[in-house]
């Protein structure tokens, strides 16, 4: 079976497609991007990364499924998302996905253990030109909306809270180690969220709320962008928040704050966001919608 899959010719589209989709066996047909020593450039190759969560997922007897990965361009002309080798097209034939090196990639792996029929639990997993970022949260199965419900379910090996790469792996071994305490909390957000009836009023309110983050963050003036590390919706995506939630209350008697984050993780997608902005804004919009309801 490897070695029929090895010998199948994949090809990648980026020309036409944002975004491409695949396998594990395909990532790790894709080239290898090495500094001057030969070492990876953030010093492990994506498919790493999806190997060692899944050798952890395996060191706790957990069920576990890598679903579909996801790899993107963008438009960073020192240092895109994707890169096409013309000297291994010509060894591997025309978008082969051997001459594609991948610098922005996203997936996320199922763990099905305690699953229900509403919800099970996934590990996401975005890998880009800034690091690594991984986070754990309960997934809703029917559309596939992952949840990050707070900070302490998310780590990175950069920025103002960065973890060294092996710590980054120790905080997932932590996650899984205490799979079902961590999970059942986090149901039990969810539980409060559900029991949580959203007014009129307060959509509107929670609203004007993003616009203001959106719009203090990206401020010159440092007494407003300071205040917003990371906002939860940029401009076009309030927009698209705000139809879609202006939608479902025309069509629900009432709506609870569940169904206000579940709007916002329907945009939290690889085929629909930047790939860096996907985890921590699904972060910041539960710690919102969690402080507005208290």
């Amino acid at each position: 079976m490897e070695n029929l899959i090895l010998s199948e010719n994949v090809v990648f589209d980026f020309e036409n497609n944002a975004v491409e989709s695949m396998n594990l066996a395909t990532l790790k047909r894709t080239h290898e991007e090495n500094d001057v020593c030969g070492n990876p450039i953030r010093g492990i190759y994506h498919y790493q990364v999806i190997d060692r969560i899944t050798a952890l997922c395996e060191k706790y007897n957990l069920n576990y499924e890598v679903e579909e990965i996801f790899a993107a361009q963008n438009r960073n002309k020192n240092q895109p998302g994707v890169v096409i080798s013309p000297q291994l097209e010509e060894k591997f034939g025309e978008k082969a996905v051997e001459a594609h090196t991948l610098r922005r990639v996203f997936t996320t792996v199922q763990i099905k253990n305690w699953e229900t029929d509403e919800l099970t639990t996934t590990l996401a997993i975005a890998y880009h030109q800034d690091g690594i970022q991984v986070a754990i949260g309960p997934c809703v199965k029917i559309c596939h909306n992952q949840c990050v419900l707070g900070a302490q379910r998310s780590a990175a090996n950069y920025g103002a809270n960065k973890l060294d790469t092996e710590s980054l792996f120790g905080r997932v071994d932590d996650w899984l180690k205490n799979f079902e305490t961590e999970m059942n909390e986090d149901r039990e957000k969810i539980k409060r969220l559900k029991e949580t009836t959203i007014s009129a009023e307060q959509i509107y309110i929670i609203i004007g709320m993003l616009t203001a983050m959106r719009v203090a963050h990206d401020s010159r003036d440092k007494r407003l962008s300071q205040k917003v590390d990371t906002y939860p919706l940029n401009q076009s995506q309030i927009s698209v928040f705000t139809e879609d939630l202006l939608k479902i209350h025309e069509d629900k008697a009432q709506i609870t704050a569940w169904d206000v984050y579940n709007v916002a993780t329907e945009i939290y997608k690889p085929q629909k966001s930047d790939f860096p902005t996907l985890i921590p804004q699904n972060v910041a919009f539960a710690d919102m919608i969690t402080n507005f309801i208290k």
